[in-house]
């Protein structure tokens, strides 16, 4: 058998300054090296450490959102997913403020940033976890399964009746290469019916043709990155929140009508059948 790879973290710091897709507000993003079996975590206000797990996820709506000691950030599942999709096993992620910027709204410019960063390789080796038994979440109409393979994979499907999104599916394995030119550059978007509702409920306030597309009865706000945009975001997303496991595991995923609840309760079964069992006191 051959040496097991090593584990990685960037190769020196990066920073990305944006406005926040749902507050609108300014917030900043520094990529710092970390060392071994360190993890990913953020590092929000003058210090307070968040362990970019499940454990920390404190609201699913219309993004991941992680906090602790009062102190939270929106928005981080686009860049959580490059990170674990390019193989960035270690890093502390400085954010100064509470989203992280949207960037053009899907994780092209974290990819970008990532790459600018460049990766070292660190003196541990990496542990790729096999998944013990199949994991399911969700109910009757959306739900995800996670089944132990030797590679991870995705396939998803969405559905918009009503909509020109109508029914898609996607099948992709979950490589580098593959997530920088098909799950990245797809973007965030929202349905023509829930905009209004987005801002009545304080959200979508940095949200515009810029970072978002709009999914309309007849047709999208502007021309789509690929025809089926929508179910590879869904994608990106659901790579983004299955990072949160905290640990790097293969499987084949199915997620019928994904949603950020649904994924996070997904990445939850996954992480905890991976956790080994604690001994019974003698």
């Amino acid at each position: 058998m051959g040496k097991a790879p090593s584990q990685t973290t960037v190769a020196r710091p990066v920073t990305k300054v944006g406005i926040g897709l749902h507050t609108g507000e300014r917030g900043t993003v520094s990529l710092l090296p970390a060392r071994a079996d360190a993890g990913v975590a953020l590092v929000l206000g003058s210090g307070v450490e968040v362990p970019a797990n499940v454990d920390w996820v404190v609201d699913t709506e219309r993004g991941t959102t992680l906090g602790r000691d009062g102190l939270l950030v929106r928005g981080v599942e686009h860049l959580l997913a490059a990170l674990w999709a390019l193989g960035v096993d270690n890093a502390r992620i400085a954010v100064d403020g509470p989203e992280a910027p949207a960037c053009d709204g899907s994780a092209r410019e974290w990819v970008a940033l990532i790459g600018q960063a460049g990766k070292k390789a660190l003196e541990a080796p990496r542990r790729v976890l096999a998944l013990p038994h199949p994991v399911w979440a969700g109910g009757e109409r959306a739900w995800a399964l996670a089944l132990p393979a030797r590679s991870s994979s995705l396939a998803v499907l969405v559905e918009y009746a009503g909509t020109a999104a109508a029914r898609q599916t996607l099948w992709a394995p979950l490589t580098a290469r593959r997530f920088a030119s098909d799950l990245a550059p797809a973007r965030t978007f929202c349905l023509q019916e829930e905009y209004q509702a987005l801002l009545a409920a304080g959200l979508a306030k940095g949200g515009s043709l810029d970072n978002a597309f709009v999914v309309e009865a007849n047709g999208y706000s502007g021309p789509l990155r690929f025809p089926d945009e929508v179910v590879r975001h869904k994608a990106l997303d659901l790579v983004g929140d299955l990072s949160l496991c905290g640990c790097r595991f293969a499987a084949q995923v199915v997620a019928i009508r994904p949603s950020h609840r649904l994924n996070i309760e997904l990445a939850g079964g996954i992480r905890a059948a991976l956790k080994p069992p604690r001994r019974s006191p003698v």
